[in-house]
């Protein structure tokens, strides 16, 4: 059989019936999650580097230090490291964002500043993070493309959960905290894409400073908003 670009032959499963044996007190599911473990940090490594169109099997296993049949043990194809890469990666931001946002004083701009401010950070310090999030999660496939989606809509919940909580009368108001997070989203990682393309000259201050502007000008027309639907409503009463 041949041996595709993204693929090699797996090498076949060992038969000794070492199957639950403890090696240096770790069993064997746990060695299989640390191996699972050590291929998505590969993969972050390889596709980082190289991009997802350009990386093999080869290249992530020699990466990991482990042999191709532990590569399958774990995943059936490179686009399945890769959803696990993007999964991880997001995983991690989501993390720093909402850490950052609990360590923050519960005022919108404020809180729109820290969560900015974590996301370019998290993506300047390191560039393997960057390719994979912004730049090849679009180009590996359909199913890829709604994985990236369900990323982008989390954030967007992130951001509508917060306007809804500081901003309750916003809806009675006509506005849709759901449909202002996706704008919001769509925006900042439109900008972020461009500035990871140019591998992030322009000073990070200054890209906070224009991202930053957008969500401010969203805060000050919600408060204008649910201050005047406050004032009809207090007019409606008297």
């Amino acid at each position: 059989m041949t041996v595709s670009k993204n693929r090699v032959n797996p090498e076949p499963p060992s038969t000794s019936g070492s199957h639950g044996r403890r090696y240096g007190g770790i069993d064997s599911e746990e060695r299989q999650r640390q191996r699972h473990a050590r291929l998505i940090e590969a993969g972050l490594a390889v596709f980082g580097e190289k991009g997802y169109h350009q990386s093999t099997v080869r290249d992530v296993c020699k990466q990991a230090q482990l042999t191709s049949r532990y590569f399958y043990e774990s995943f059936d194809s490179m686009e399945a490291l890769f959803r696990a890469v993007y999964v991880d990666v997001n995983r991690k931001l989501m993390q720093a964002t909402i850490m950052s946002l609990a360590a923050c004083q519960p005022e919108p701009g404020k809180l729109a500043e820290a969560a900015l401010r974590t996301f370019l950070e998290f993506i300047r310090e390191d560039p393997h993070r960057a390719r994979v999030a912004l730049i090849d999660a679009l180009n590996v496939g359909e199913t890829m493309n709604v994985l990236a989606d369900k990323a982008s809509q989390d954030f967007a919940h992130l951001i509508a959960g917060f306007m809804q909580q500081m901003f309750p009368h916003l809806e009675e108001a006509g506005l849709d905290f759901h449909m202002l997070g996706n704008g919001l989203v769509g925006a900042n990682t439109r900008v972020a894409t461009q500035w990871v393309a140019e591998r992030c000259k322009t000073p990070l201050e200054d890209v906070l400073r224009n991202v930053l502007t957008l969500f401010k000008a969203c805060i000050a027309y919600a408060r204008e908003e649910e201050a005047a639907w406050l004032r009809q409503r207090h007019a409606s009463a008297a």
